[in-house]
């Protein structure tokens, strides 16, 4: 009966211990809610950006529900009967592994889509919904799904004790082939990824690359960018061809530029009359043009002595990029105009060809001279007829 006593006595204790451990831990865990609740999140909802409070959560869990687990593994491994069977160690071990990878994969996965929630919403706030991440956006949740799974099933056999050393190496190779059939499709992905994360164009710039189209973009594409010209075709551009290109993007900084009209004047005009009269009719144009900018000062500067004429540029200047064409095309007609009301000469191309005399025909030889004539003559002769 003592022994029975015993035995009760020390399952009892037994118990109690595990019971003690498990519940230190879950006192350990309700303070850091309590902390976290308290101190954490008012200074995480203090800040300007959403992105912390979308991290902070997913972290308490991870942090909250790890500690409850590493308690039950230790309040079991006191246990003395877990002790006594070498068997049942493993088994708890290996169990509460398992349960740490699903825990950590399915808090990552929470981590990542908040991140991308938060990009996206930065995005459409930055530009105003000009710009659609969302193609983007869910292509890089898909993948980053793929990539945190396959890991975790890795990691999950390997707690398990299997081998994961030929799956790995067939991954290995399999993703080599398949990297190579898809050159081109990953190419543009990344591509894609770069321009969406650089920003060196944005749906609504006009942009001229270095091949030469130029045009506004209309979309940007995980594969591909669409770039509308002004024939209002759309010319589709491949995302790597477009990141290995030399971009002018006409809308960076922003939309306001210079815009130069070459004149040339004739060699006898009085230029200071010519400079006045070019600035005066810059002004009265960008005075009536919409989208002309209203502080620019126009600038007339001479640039070369050239064949025919004297010739000059005056700079204009517009705040947004479509307004040029109209400034341009109204200035021309109103500075020719001017020109003709002052009496100044816009000339045209003048060659001058000087004819050298030929030598004079030796005396002797006078046979050739006459088959000389005769050939001419003949020459000569469809030309009379």
């Amino acid at each position: 009966m003592n022994s029975d006593f015993t035995r009760l006595t020390a399952q009892a204790a037994d118990l109690l211990q595990a019971a003690a451990i498990m519940a230190g831990f879950l006192i350990v865990v309700l303070a850091l809610r309590l902390l976290w609740g308290r101190v954490v999140e008012p200074l995480a909802r203090k800040t300007h950006s959403s992105l912390d409070d979308m991290v902070l959560l997913p972290l308490r869990g991870l942090v909250l529900w790890g500690l409850f687990l590493l308690g039950l593994y230790h309040s079991l491994n006191s246990l003395s009967a877990v002790r006594q069977h070498k068997a049942i160690g493993p088994i708890i071990g290996k169990t509460l592994s398992v349960a740490w990878v699903l825990l950590a994969v399915w808090l990552t996965l929470k981590i990542v889509h908040a991140l991308i929630a938060w990009y996206v919403n930065r995005s459409a706030q930055e530009r105003h919904g000009a710009r659609d991440v969302s193609q983007e956006a869910l292509l890089v949740q898909r993948v980053a799904n793929v990539i945190v799974i396959a890991l975790g099933a890795l990691y999950l056999l390997s707690a398990l004790g299997l081998n994961v050393g030929p799956l790995l190496a067939g991954g290995a190779v399999g993703g080599i082939v398949l990297a190579v059939a898809l050159q081109d499709t990953l190419a543009n992905l990344f591509a894609g990824l770069y321009i969406s994360i650089d920003k060196p164009v944005s749906v609504g710039d006009y942009i001229k690359l270095q091949s030469g189209e130029e045009g506004f973009v209309v979309d940007i594409g995980w594969r591909s960018t669409k770039v509308r010209v002004w024939a209002n075709n759309v010319v589709v551009v491949p995302n790597s061809v477009l990141g290995r290109s030399l971009i002018t993007n006409y809308f960076l900084p922003d939309q306001e530029m210079s815009v130069y009209v070459p004149c040339g004047v004739a060699y006898d005009s009085d230029l200071e009359r010519v400079e006045r009269a070019a600035a005066e009719v810059a002004r009265e144009v960008m005075d009536r043009v919409k989208g002309a900018s209203a502080d620019w000062q126009p600038v007339v500067r001479w640039k070369e002595f050239a064949d025919s004429a004297i010739t000059f540029v005056t700079v204009l200047r517009v705040c947004e990029f479509g307004a040029q064409y109209e400034l341009q095309s109204e200035f021309i007609k109103a500075l020719h105009r001017r020109f003709q009301q002052d009496a100044i000469e816009i000339p045209f191309p003048i060659r001058t060809v000087i004819v050298r005399p030929s030598a004079p025909e030796p005396e002797s030889g006078g046979e050739g001279r006459s088959s000389l004539e005769q050939r001419s003559s003949e020459m000569r002769a469809p030309l009379r007829s």
